[in-house]
Order: structure tokens, then sequence, then C-alpha cells
């Protein structure tokens, strides 16, 4: 059976080919897509050859090449076949970390069941949920505490909404007007400006706007012997930073935060299991539907990063649809 593939062949070069479908083996589904999300943080470095050589060593294989390749990590898809020994039913929708496409062979143990009643275009959402509840902890967040946010993107709004369930007392920061009324509709109970300057009064600041330039205003809101988390992918950008002054002196922590692995600490009571059980209860807020922008289909995916490539007023989600 044939399939569509979405490729990254180059800088600012995307291209739909045709691929083949194999049967699966044993432990293995097939299953064909609903929706996948669009990555505006991770997808657009590659998109505007701004990742790394290896770009993502969390699903490439070693000597993997940066061009051509697929990439994707946010797919929804429903099981239409399965091989030996696989037990999840035909019609059985699930997540995986899979790249953009028509269809994809899984290992049966790397596609997430769904429920039912969640919505496609919403559980595309999971990926960058999990990411989002594993910077909330690396934010270490004390009840009562002040938190900024830096970025209304995706990550940024999810990230928002979790601290201020948490108990935190909330400030995004963010110049996108499209974003901020998506963040608004997520988190009322935060406080949303286009910009302001730092306040040296944070207790923790999260860094979400993929700039590493940010970091200085993030430095510059936390409080003495307060927190910055980065939950930005840089991949290849540079920026100098000052750690001089204020950052030495008020004795700041930076901390990266990063969802392929559960933080030290909570290690001994989460697993990635239990970490996804929380996903999939946290996604059946229907206030996260605000965060999405129209459904593209998959055939104008070009459409798509391009116009994400130019604008900076974007929604904080995008995805595709194949049906």
């Amino acid at each position: 059976m044939s399939t569509r593939e979405l490729w990254f062949e180059g800088e600012r070069r995307v291209s739909i080919r045709e691929g083949a479908l194999r049967a699966p083996a044993a432990g293995e589904i097939v299953a064909h897509a609903i929706a996948s999300g669009v990555s505006q943080g991770t997808e657009l470095l590659l998109y505007r050859g701004e990742g790394p050589k290896r770009f993502d060593p969390s699903l490439d294989p070693d000597g993997a090449q940066t061009y051509p390749r697929r990439y994707g990590y946010a797919w929804v898809g429903e099981v239409t076949a399965r091989g030996d020994g696989a037990t999840l039913e035909e019609g059985t929708r699930v997540f995986a970390l899979a790249s953009h496409g028509d269809a994809h062979v899984l290992r049966e143990a790397s596609a997430r069941p769904l429920p039912s009643a969640l919505p496609a275009e919403r559980a595309v959402l999971a990926a960058n949920l999990e990411t989002a509840i594993t910077c909330a902890w690396d934010a270490a967040i004390d009840l009562g505490d002040r938190a900024v946010v830096l970025g209304g993107g995706v990550v940024g709004a999810l990230t928002a909404w979790l601290l201020a369930r948490s108990g935190a007392k909330v400030i995004v920061v963010e110049r996108s007007e499209k974003r901020r009324a998506a963040v608004g509709a997520l988190v009322p109970e935060a406080s949303i400006v286009a910009e302001a300057e730092g306040d040296g009064a944070a207790d923790v600041v999260v860094e979400a706007t993929g700039d590493p330039r940010t970091l200085d205003d993030a430095i510059a809101w936390a409080r003495t012997e307060g927190r910055v988390v980065i939950a930005s992918f840089y991949g290849a950008r540079r920026a100098p930073v000052d750690l001089g002054d204020a950052f030495h002196r008020r004795r700041l922590e930076l901390r990266a935060s990063q969802v392929s692995s559960i933080p030290p600490r909570l290690r001994g009571r989460w697993s990635g299991d239990r970490r996804w059980a929380l996903v999939l209860s946290l996604l059946e807020e229907p206030r996260l539907d605000a965060l999405l922008a129209p459904p593209v289909p998959f055939a104008r995916a070009a459409e798509l990063y391009a116009a994400l490539d130019r604008e900076a007023d974007a929604a904080p989600a995008h995805l595709f649809v194949y049906r």
C-alpha cells in the first residue's frame, strides 16, 4: 500500500513523497493517521537549518543525517491491522512519537492508546503537555509563589496553566496578540502582558521563547536565589548571556528542563507511564482547544511551514489533518 510521507529536504524545503507500507511483524501494529501536531520550536529549527548536526538524540540513531529526513513527534492515528501477539484492537486510537505521514507500522509498546472520547485534534497536544508537566516539576513551585513565563507558545501556555493549577501567581509575557488571547482563554487567572521589564521579584522564571537572547530578561525577572527554568531548545542558536552582577550576586539557579527523563527528585515515585496517565487526565480539559489553530490538510504542509516561518503572530499550536 502506498502512503504519503513528509520529508525535510534541506533548509526551508519540505516535500511530500510517496512511501510504501509494509505488513506488521510480530508485536507490531499498523495505524493510519487522523492528525499530527507541528512543533513551532523544534521543527522550525529543522526547517530553517538552525538545528544541531545530530538533530534529535532522543529519536535519532547514531549517524543519522540532518537532511533529507522525516520528523515529527505528535502523531495521532487509528489501528487498522496488527501482527502476531499484538493486542490493540482495530479501531483503537493511539498517540505516537512518529513523523508526519499517512500511516505507520509501530511497535505496539510505542503506541499509546487514547480514550475514544478524546478529540484527535486535542490529543496532538500530548507530547507538549508531557514537556510542560516536566517543566512544571522542574520549576518546583510552592503554593503562592510568583512565576513568570516568558513566551506564550504551546509549551509556555501549557506550563503557565500547570503552574497556576499548582498554586502559583502567574505572569505570562508574550508579544503575539493571538497567543495572548489563547493563553488568556486557557489560564484566565494569569496576568498576560505584551512586554514588561523584569522586576527581580519572581520566585521562578520559565524561559519558553526559543530565543537564547531572552535569558537576560529571565535573569532580570528572578528574585534573589530564584530559579530560571529553560524549557526552550535553542538548537544551533547562540547568544551572549550576562552572568555578571545580577546573576552572580543574587545566587540564581539556571535549570534545563528536558522531557526525556523524570526529574531526579521524583524518580522514586514517578515513571513515564504514570506521567502519561497524568497527561491523559489533563487532556480532558476542553479549554485546551483554545491553543489550536484551524487544522491544515496534510497536502498543504509546505504552505504551513512557510507561513509559520514568516509569521510573528501565529497561534500556539498547529496541526495537520489527514481525512
